[in-house]
């Protein structure tokens, strides 16, 4: 029997250590290129609302600083319209929940009075405090993605001068090709995300307005907007609203409750998968699995990157591809 032998030479060798150095490196930095991504992400959602004032003759820099001012008068709205009334309205509950407790009847029985099962809604307030807390320690990381998004609005008109210096006049190329289909790919998801808010928050709105439900449109802007953290987000919506419904009865409580369940199921399992498959392309199925996966893997992070990190690399794939040339 013939013994082969396997011979390894040196540039092998340097090329592994190399590879497996640039892993080890980028696993390190993580954080900071998830950062960058999401920095990336939002400069694509950003961006044709700022074409649209250039074309109008307003300054770059000027329609960057406009758009800004937009994004945070709505988010200001939905916060500071709902924080203090849910502070308020929360500690009102408190104060009034043993009378809600026996006022109601279970089974037709005689009143029975349950206050000292719920002394943990008590700690509510303080609960929120927590939360708020936690929320301003994750500022500082919000702030640097607004800041990585502005330079590279700044810069996006210069992407191909900065792919002729990296990759020469051959790779700058394929780079702008690559850069190409990203931009397309994330600019139909980025629509796609932005007309499930709309469609959620419409939703929204309407049912709390149905179930009698006070601030329906601070509510329905809030459910809008956390429609950007898939299962969460909708959790988070239905507690609040649950919270201002039980101000006005028990009942009410519960129906709003049910109806959040309700559309939940009804986006994650019908409204997200079709409007990505008639908007991104994507197969509903995969789209499903995508979310899950993501969810699994790296929580709510991994569950809202998990669709633009998969046209990202299907992005890549097709610019390197021969077929693409």
């Amino acid at each position: 029997m013939k013994i082969r032998k396997i011979e390894i030479s040196h540039k092998t060798i340097i090329f592994t250590v190399a590879f497996l150095l640039a892993l080890a490196f980028f696993w390190q930095i993580r954080s900071i290129i998830i950062l960058v991504f999401v920095g990336f992400v939002l400069m694509e959602a950003i961006n044709p609302l700022v074409v649209y004032l250039e074309k109008v003759k307003i300054p770059r820099i000027l329609a960057i600083l406009i758009v800004y001012i937009l994004i945070f008068v709505i988010i200001s709205f939905a916060v500071s319209g709902l924080i203090p009334i849910l502070i308020e309205q929360t500690a009102g509950l408190v104060n009034s929940l043993p009378q809600i407790i026996q006022s109601v009847k279970i089974f037709s029985e005689n009143n029975i009075d349950l206050s000292s099962q719920f002394k943990i809604l008590e700690t509510i307030p303080s609960n929120i405090a927590k939360i708020a807390v936690s929320v301003v320690s994750n500022v500082f990381s919000g702030l640097i993605i607004f800041v990585i998004t502005f330079y590279l609005l700044l810069e996006k008109n210069n992407f191909p001068k900065y792919g002729d210096n990296l990759f020469g006049e051959k790779g700058k190329v394929k780079f702008l090709k690559i850069i190409k289909y990203i931009e397309s790919s994330l600019g139909s998801w980025v629509n796609a995300q932005l007309l499930l808010m709309f469609i959620i928050g419409i939703i929204s709105y309407f049912g709390y307005l149905i179930l009698g439900i006070k601030y329906a449109v601070p509510l329905a802007i809030l459910a809008g907007l956390l429609e950007a953290v898939p299962n969460i987000g909708p959790i988070i919506t239905t507690v609040v609203a649950g919270l201002f419904a039980l101000t006005i009865s028990p009942i009410t409580a519960l129906f709003t409750v049910v109806f959040g369940i309700l559309v939940q199921q009804l986006e994650n399992n019908f409204i997200v998968p079709k409007v990505m498959s008639k908007t991104v392309g994507l197969n509903p199925l995969v789209t499903i699995i995508l979310i899950a996966s993501g969810g699994k893997l790296g929580g709510i992070a991994g569950a809202v990157l998990a669709i633009p990190l998969f046209l990202t690399a299907q992005a890549i794939i097709k610019g390197l591809s021969k077929d693409s040339e």
